[in-house]
């Protein structure tokens, strides 16, 4: 995190604290949003962050004992993202 920080502050011109304060708003910001059930688009060459029930039920009559249920975090990124990353999939059998 620290090299990224870096080179944040010096292409926006501030100083590092400057930059660590206004990385970390940024983030906070995010998570309230997500916390408040919010999706965060953060635009089409990044992607978008979304919160997701997962249920914790095991199938009837299974042996497991079923989880707790809990929110998960999910990313899904856009295309723009996908084209600057140049991401080769693996060909199908």
């Amino acid at each position: 995190m620290d090299n990224l920080l870096e080179r944040c502050s010096r292409k926006a011109g501030c100083g590092r604290e400057q930059a660590e304060q206004i990385i970390a708003l940024f983030l906070s910001e995010i998570v309230e949003e997500l916390a408040q059930g919010h999706k965060v688009d953060l635009g089409p060459e990044f992607g978008v962050f979304s919160v997701k029930l997962r249920t914790g039920a095991a199938a009837e009559g299974s042996p497991r004992t079923p989880k707790d249920s809990r929110y998960k975090v999910i990313f899904r990124e856009n295309s723009g993202m996908r084209k600057q990353l140049k991401i080769k999939l693996p060909e199908e059998k």
